[in-house]
């Protein structure tokens, strides 16, 4: 085993043991929301016949998640970071539904997107917020994202678009976040229901 596994181990660990919640409830339940929070969202949104992209796996609760929650859906992960993607294509090795991929969304999202066709959920989590987390040209790259998601709509045509950390969208360019009215515009452009929940804006085809 890798030497750097023990010290990520060690980080989903004291992760799963902070006691999240109540800090969450100390703080009048500021944004952000906890990490057990965000998923029960994902779960109740997500198209329940769609597969998952995710950006961002990290240390790879929320892919875990969704792998055990989505079970008969494909869950495709993108990790630009060699270290964290070898560890968690490793921790989560026995979950046959995930596709692991070391790669940035930069340059492998729209790829991914020319080879499904929906229903799809995105998990657009793939930003630098310190720690071990990668960090490119940009804090953000969920402008190329969701341009890559419009270009794709006639083959994926059903979606369900969540992107994390909405506090942050203040229309800055230097950081890659666009503002929340881009967000709008967006969702409106493409026929999408959308609505924030827990620090989550989701954008969602209509039923």
């Amino acid at each position: 085993m890798k030497r750097y596994f023990f010290r990520f181990y060690a980080k989903a660990i004291k992760r799963r043991l902070t006691p999240n919640y109540f800090l969450w409830r100390m703080s009048g339940f500021k944004a952000p929301s906890p990490q057990f929070i965000k998923v029960k969202i994902l779960k109740r949104i997500g198209i329940e016949t769609g597969s998952w992209v995710e950006t961002g796996t990290y240390l790879g609760d929320t892919t875990k998640y969704l792998a055990k929650n989505f079970p008969l859906n494909k869950v495709i992960t993108l990790e630009p970071d060699e270290r964290i993607y070898t560890f968690t294509s490793h921790k989560l090795r026995k979950f046959k539904n995930i596709e692991f991929i070391n790669g940035s969304s930069e340059l492998e999202f729209d790829n991914v997107l020319s080879k499904l066709q929906g229903p799809v959920n995105f998990w657009l989590d793939g930003h630098f917020s310190g720690d071990i987390t990668f960090k490119g040209d940009m804090h953000s790259p969920v402008i190329k994202e969701l341009e890559s998601i419009q270009k794709h709509l006639l083959s994926i045509k059903k979606i369900c678009v969540l992107i994390d950390d909405v506090r942050n969208f203040n229309d800055d360019s230097s950081s890659g976040y666009p503002s929340r009215n881009y967000l709008v515009d967006w969702a409106n452009r493409n026929s999408l229901v959308w609505q924030i929940e827990h620090d989550i804006f989701i954008a969602k085809s209509k039923d």
